[in-house]
């Protein structure tokens, strides 16, 4: 969902309330996921909001928004505290590209206003099922039991149905249908205790690697834990066990090459911590990146925009 109501929610549901957090690893709103649904993406935000890295960023967001940032001082809106779990499910994908997903439903958990939604401009309501359906041109909106679902324009009272468990809707979720135990499957090779983690079925028209043939990447999954640092944790499900250690055959051999162009960014420690292994049919690989790191990373990009204009200079690469 690109635009209007569902960016707007977005913003209107950090508004604090009385109502009760559902604060999790993400897995236990599986059930909400339609079966049909081809990739999970969860962000933890309760576990990561404590990470300065976190909170930079954030503020970094805001400061490029300022309307935004406005908007949400006007309403004492504070993102940081009063969103604790987001989920993004979608299926029905010819590619990897996210806005080529045909169905896809957004669930955000955390203290969330009821009576904010009716408020918000250009927003028409309806009734299914008991529930409220909040709808602009392009996309729905609704709490149940205390969570905000998103949903593509006429694809809400689908996702009503599998939240309830009626209808067409009963049983046809993630966490229950015969049809999704693939993605069930692949959601349990992957780390859901990360603060964000994703899991994806990769479309059968984008398995194929003629760079490595031979070699087929099924299922992709991630996950990313916020401290002072990134700790990112990659994992390819692949065809066989014959083709996990081929390309991890491959990736070893490019090592050297990445490692000194890394060094060539400021980023000579996180080069030495890249992991690249074989586990099964699984491809594992992983790199820490230093706050320092980042900074520097981001200090480029500022310096590359700012030179543009003649106003900034790039920063210097950290040392180690």
């Amino acid at each position: 969902m690109k635009t209007t109501l569902a960016l707007c929610l977005c913003g209107a549901a950090l508004v604090a309330t009385a109502a009760p957090a559902h604060a999790g690893h993400g897995t236990d709103l599986l059930k909400f996921a339609p079966e049909a649904s081809q990739m999970v993406i969860v962000f933890d935000v309760a576990d990561a909001r404590d990470s300065s890295l976190l909170q930079k960023g954030y503020a970094a967001l805001l400061a490029a928004k300022p309307d935004a940032k406005a908007k949400m001082a006007a309403i004492g809106i504070d993102p940081m505290k009063d969103i604790d779990t987001v989920m993004i499910a979608g299926g029905s994908a010819d590619s990897l590209d996210m806005d080529k997903v045909k169905n896809m439903v957004v669930v955000v958990e955390g203290r969330l206003p009821k009576d904010k939604l009716a408020s918000l401009p250009d927003v028409k309501t309806s009734t299914y099922q008991g529930v409220t359906i909040y709808a602009s041109k392009d996309s729905e909106a609704a709490m149940i039991d205390n969570r905000l679902f998103f949903a593509k324009s006429g694809q809400l009272k689908g996702e009503i149905d599998v939240v309830l468990g009626k209808g067409a809707g009963k049983g046809h979720n993630v966490a229950a249908s015969k049809k999704a135990k693939a993605l069930r499957d692949a959601i349990a090779a992957t780390d859901t205790t990360a603060d964000m983690w994703a899991t994806v079925l990769v479309p059968a028209k984008s398995q194929s690697n003629a760079q490595m043939p031979g070699v087929v990447a099924k299922t992709v999954s991630f996950g990313v834990n916020l401290t002072a640092d990134l700790a990112i944790a990659l994992k390819v499900g692949t065809n066989s066990a014959a083709a996990a250690k081929k390309a991890v055959e491959t990736f070893q051999g490019q090592l050297v090459q990445v490692t000194q162009m890394m060094g060539q960014f400021g980023l000579s420690a996180a080069a030495k911590s890249i992991l690249v292994v074989n586990e099964g049919v699984y491809l594992k690989m992983g790199v820490t990146v230093s706050e320092a790191e980042i900074n520097t990373i981001m200090g480029m990009a500022k310096g590359m925009m700012g030179g543009a204009g003649g106003s900034t200079s790039p920063a210097k690469p950290a040392t180690h």
